[in-house]
């Protein structure tokens, strides 16, 4: 295996980093290559241990920060200039690694990226979201209300509402336009939604209502882990999690 620092810059202006690897010279490589991005307030090295599992398979893997995290410069705009973002990977993928196919794994942020980016992202084969959100809006509002007491639950929209709009006035992005659902809308990718029934930080139902939008080619799949929490389906189902995953991306 090999590993190396790789960077890219974003359609704004911002430098964006991470790493590169690429299978063992004992592992015969499948010419196929694989982003993972991470979740909110991590940075690529949550990726590692599942970027392993690919290596063995023979997958390049490409592990970038978001965003607004480790080593990549910018803000966290939950999608709205990371699915430039990811364009901006898969061209660096293209031109640089040369990988006959490309695949996309995303966790929590990471996964609405993923799914956000499939707006108008058309060269992954597959992809799979995990503990992904439906759009930030309501994430936001379901994550204010949890934290309130029962009297004060009806303020959790009007506070998330007055929120949005400062960062509009303020660093003029719209936060009401970042969707991972209308990623969904019109990709004709196929996708695998993963979810912990046990998720207490972006419910279930997130997942549940993204199964139920109808891409070009109806290619959605929902896969409700019981006891998983948020994120960790890999940890709590094990060899099932690797078995879909791999499955997944192997049929397409």
């Amino acid at each position: 295996m090999s590993c190396k620092s790789v960077a890219v810059t974003a359609p704004d202006g911002v430098a964006l980093r991470g790493w590169y690897y690429t299978p063992a010279t004992s592992i015969t490589p499948n010419h196929k290559a694989i982003l993972l991005l991470h979740g909110v307030g991590s940075n690529r090295q949550d990726m590692i241990a599942l970027g392993y599992l690919f290596l063995r398979q023979g997958y390049a893997v490409l592990e970038p920060d978001l965003r607004g995290h480790g080593e990549s410069g910018g803000l966290t705009t939950y999608g709205i200039l990371e699915e430039g973002d990811v364009h901006a990977w898969l061209d660096w993928l293209v031109e640089s690694g040369r990988p006959q196919q490309i695949y996309g794994f995303g966790a929590s942020l990471g996964g609405a990226v993923l799914l956000e980016s499939l707006k108008h992202e058309t060269r992954f084969r597959a992809v799979v979201a995990e503990s992904a959100y439906f759009d930030f809006p309501s994430i936001a509002r379901e994550r204010v209300t949890r934290v309130l007491p029962e009297g004060l639950k009806w303020i959790a929209a009007p506070f998330v509402a007055s929120g949005m709009s400062w960062v509009r006035w303020h660093d003029g992005i719209d936060l009401r336009k970042a969707s991972a659902a209308d990623g969904l809308k019109s990709t004709t990718t196929p996708v695998l939604l993963i979810h912990g029934l046990a998720d207490g930080k972006t419910s279930p139902d997130n997942s549940r209502r993204l199964a139920t939008v109808k891409p070009a080619n109806g290619a959605v799949q929902l896969w409700l882990v019981p006891g998983s929490g948020h994120a960790d389906a890999w940890k709590t189902a094990g060899a099932e999690f690797e078995s879909r995953v791999s499955g997944w991306f192997n049929t397409h």
